[in-house]
């Protein structure tokens, strides 16, 4: 067994570093190398020099089948990069309707296109009425899958999708028969709609994220997006080895250990799979269970390593691009925690634990302590590398949640199997629901204590987590007493932690602050000066990242616990988006906007959220100054007629002993206007109109401005932004240019005048 535990874990390393680090130039070199030292290792005849040849064949076989894997998916859909052609295909999923446009799932059957899954971009709605196993055509602009908004996109990748396609035209749809292939989805999306029937308005996200994967709703609901994540509960509402587990447990409670419990789990984790759509995730969870079940099954030695490491080696052969999903790597390494430290850390709790403690709900307490923090071992680490943070109390969370968890889960699929007959799931649902209103009464609770969240955006922050590890393992090989080799790197860590945060919120209210965050092709300004907090719009497009989520986990590590107030300069999609985010992550004491703001559902959702958070709300009419502390805005509000662009706000704000000017999108019709009103010679900072297009910075306002630092806020588009007449007009007035898209978050930083 541990042969294969080494041929695996060598197959997976070689996939990892092929995918992450070794250049692809370089891969087919190593992967021969390999093979030839493990030739000449096998030539030598020496048993123990065995494991080693193993490892170094199986690794190069890793190396080959992602050099050959990506051959035939990537490098050949770069093929088609810009082409145009005629396409058709099989629907695989429900299309998803985002208003203005849908998004399709398909498996290309055009015979002169390789027949890969592709997304489908549907600007027009023409196939929103599209069903699992219709066929589709259309004529359609191709480009790969592995980049999105011009960056490196690796998530359609890793599930298997390696075109992307925008319908010009010739949209057709034709019907198809029942396909047994389109059975999960249909089934899920069944389900999805059942749940929806039958469960509470204000549980119903929560209920199909933890039962079903389906997270639509949940992402869609501000609140309990940040309530979860800021806890440390993501993780379960993502189908994973934790729903499996649970599965499991039911079933070992109601048939007890052996193997007929182990047959029985086996059949109901593949049941499970099908009614959650046959999700990558679900897959994975189900095949690593799977392997730990056959033991019992087979009469043989459970080895959790080997069947862990076999699994991850299996999934990689199907597809060496999945070593890029973080669901993947985030599964094995909660398990890889558990398996290493789990056990060992709940017999250290037992054997400390006092006679007159030792009761079932103290030991289930300890259980779940010591399943989080052995889980928390590697996925701390991978947490931050790919969200850029750390939950701080999720342990608290977790023992407060996880029986719920596991509780709400079984008792929402016992309320879908008894609304055969209604009375009895209506009832089953209505106690689910209150067991579900418990679990985001505490995830709340714990989101809303200071520091719940660690947000890793200063290199201070990384050193402090990579020399905790380091604390940790020297405690480990040091030898005396127990609690001292525990608690003096846990001392020295918690230490440097707050040293670190009071050494960041010290460095903010002791210097005065501009910065125009990176939201891609929209805005985000924020202004610091003492302990007075403004946010300037929030709203992006063409990223993959919120505005409102960028712009809290920013305030929030620079140690902002409120926002005074925030001005939304007017309600497009890129410049307020990201606002209901916002007030979510961080109290907002006064929201301002124009008053002649057009009914939308974002107006609709924002006034919501306001009202939800007591946060003061200011309708502008005309002009109006507002000042908290050492800011002080002038807010110009130039026409009452023409478009949003035409009625937005123009913000001339006074941060300590500079100012700032944004004039949002006004054109330059309106920049005229403002020159004729304000005295606009002392600006320092100029955000530069409408993201550097050429219908604002007019040469008025150019030159009344007279140079200084200009920013222009920008991303990924299609509309020449910044126009070169504008990059041309800002050198000729002397004005220093940044530009977000180049060079990412600018934060403009100054010693405040004492005096």
């Amino acid at each position: 067994m541990r042969k294969l535990a080494t041929a695996a874990l060598s197959f997976s390393a070689a996939v990892f570093l092929a995918n992450y680090i070794l250049p692809a130039r370089l891969v087919l070199a190593a992967a021969l190398m390999c093979a030839l030292l493990s030739v000449a290792l096998g030539l030598a005849r020496r048993k123990w020099l065995r494991p080693a040849m193993i490892a170094l064949l199986f690794f190069s076989l890793g190396l080959l089948e992602y050099s050959a894997f990506t051959r035939l998916t990537i490098d050949r859909a770069r093929e088609y990069a810009g082409e145009t052609r005629e396409v058709r295909g099989t629907v695989l999923d429900y299309p998803d309707n985002y208003g203005d446009y849908a998004r399709l799932r398909i498996r290309i059957s055009s015979d002169d296109l390789p027949h890969f899954k592709a997304i489908v971009y549907d600007n027009k709605l023409k196939l929103t009425d599209a069903e699992p196993g219709d066929t589709v055509s259309f004529t359609a602009k191709l480009s790969p899958a592995g980049t999105l908004y011009g960056k490196p996109y690796d998530n359609y990748n890793v599930n298997g999708f390696y075109l992307r396609m925008s319908i010009k035209s010739g949209e057709q749809l034709q019907k198809g028969g029942f396909s047994l292939r389109a059975l999960p989805v249909r089934l899920h999306r069944f389900l999805c709609a059942h749940v929806d029937s039958i469960f509470p308005a204000d549980t119903r996200a929560f209920v199909k994220a933890l039962m079903l994967g389906d997270k639509q709703d949940f992402y869609n609901d501000d609140a309990l997006y940040v309530a979860m994540s800021r806890s440390g509960l993501m993780h379960v509402v993502a189908v994973s080895g934790l729903h499996v587990s649970f599965l499991v447990g039911l079933l070992a409670f109601l048939l007890g250990n052996g193997r007929r419990s182990a047959i029985g789990s086996i059949v109901l984790i593949w049941c499970f799979v099908l009614v959650t759509g046959g999700s990558a995730s679900a897959v994975r969870a189900a095949f690593m269970q799977t392997l730990l079940l056959l033991a019992p099954i087979l009469r043989r030695e459970n080895d959790p390593v080997t069947s862990l490491s076999t699994v991850l080696a299996l999934l990689l052969a199907a597809s060496p691009l999945a070593a890029r999903s973080v669901s993947l790597q985030m599964s094995f390494a909660a398990m890889a925690g558990i398996l290493c430290f789990g056990e060992k850390l709940y017999a250290r709790f037992l054997r400390n634990l006092p006679d007159k403690l030792n009761c079932r709900a103290v030991r289930y307490v300890l259980g779940v302590m010591a399943s989080t923090l052995s889980v928390m071992v590697f996925t701390v680490p991978l947490t931050a590398l790919h969200f850029s943070y750390v939950p701080l109390l999720s342990i608290l969370s977790n023992i407060a949640c996880l029986w719920a968890v596991s509780l709400c889960f079984c008792l929402a699929w016992a309320a879908c199997a008894l609304s055969v007959i209604p009375a009895l799931g209506t009832g089953a649902a209505w106690l689910c629901a209150w067991v579900v209103r418990y679990i985001l009464l505490v995830a709340g609770a714990v989101a809303r204590m200071p520091y719940a969240v660690l947000y890793l955006r200063n290199r201070g922050t990384f050193f402090w987590m990579l020399f905790g590890y380091a604390m940790l393992l020297l405690g480990f090989l040091l030898r005396g007493k127990r609690v001292l080799r525990l608690l003096l790197p846990l001392g020295l860590s918690v230490s440097l932690l707050v040293g670190i945060i009071l050494s960041t919120e010290r460095y903010y209210r002791e210097n005065d602050c501009v910065t125009v965050l990176d939201v891609g092709q929209g805005q985000c300004i924020t202004a610091f000066a003492g302990d007075v907090t403004a946010v300037i719009d929030c709203g992006n497009t063409g990223t993959i990242d919120e505005a409102g989520a960028v712009a809290g986990e920013y305030l929030l590590s620079c140690g902002r616990r409120n926002v005074d107030f925030l001005i939304l300069t007017h309600l497009h999609t890129d410049h307020a988006d990201g606002a209901v985010r916002l007030m979510e992550m961080l109290p907002v004491n006064t929201l301002i906007l124009p008053a002649d703001e057009e009914d939308s559902a974002l107006h609709d959702k924002i006034l919501a959220c306001a009202e939800r958070h007591g946060t003061r709300v200011e309708k502008l009419d005309g002009n109006a100054r507002v000042s908290c502390g050492r800011l002080d805005a002038q807010i110009y509000k130039l026409s009452d007629e023409g478009d949003l662009n035409e009625r937005c706000l123009i913000v001339d704000l006074a941060v300590g002993d500079r100012k700032l000017l944004v004039t949002a999108d006004s054109p330059k019709e309106q920049e005229r206007k403002l020159t004729e009103q304000a005295a606009l010679e002392d600006t320092d900072i100029l955000i530069v109109g409408h993201h550097g297009s050429k219908d604002a910075s007019s040469e008025e306002l150019l030159g009344e401005v007279g140079g200084g630092v200009a920013v222009i806020s920008v991303g990924y588009n299609n509309y020449g932004q910044p126009a070169p007449e504008t990059l041309a007009a800002l050198e000729k007035h002397g004005y220093q240019v940044r530009r977000t898209d180049e060079d990412g978050t600018v934060e403009i930083v100054w010693e405040r005048e004492h005096g």
